[in-house]
């Protein structure tokens, strides 16, 4: 299953997402391996965002809510009415990660 970057429309595996990209930062494995096992909430606190960041990836308030990612032109900007949609779909379900890519893919976001 796919979610789409809302900036430059790349999609990303939500395996990745949950398992792989987190080895992009520069967490040493065994942090990295630990995250895997945190709740939704606390895998983007702002230490692990920042790490994500550095790494090219920025995310909403769920994992499964890719704003900018590693491929994304330098200075390109996430489509607001995307962005908008995709901030009340993660709302609406919450820690639901797979409702929530499920959701996205089907809509195509």
């Amino acid at each position: 299953m796919d979610v789409l970057c809302t900036t430059c429309g790349e999609p990303w595996d939500v395996y990745h997402l949950r398992h792989d990209a987190i080895h992009e930062t520069d967490l040493d494995h065994a942090e990295a391996k630990a995250w895997s096992r945190l709740s939704p909430q606390l895998r983007l606190s702002q230490r692990y965002r920042d790490k994500f960041k550095a790494a090219g990836y920025e995310f909403g308030t769920s994992i499964m809510n890719v704003l900018r990612c590693p491929a994304c032109p330098k200075g390109a900007q996430p489509d607001p009415d995307k962005a908008v949609l995709k901030a009340g779909i993660v709302e609406i379900l919450g820690d639901d990660e797979d409702g929530i890519a499920a959701t996205l893919e089907d809509l195509r976001l």
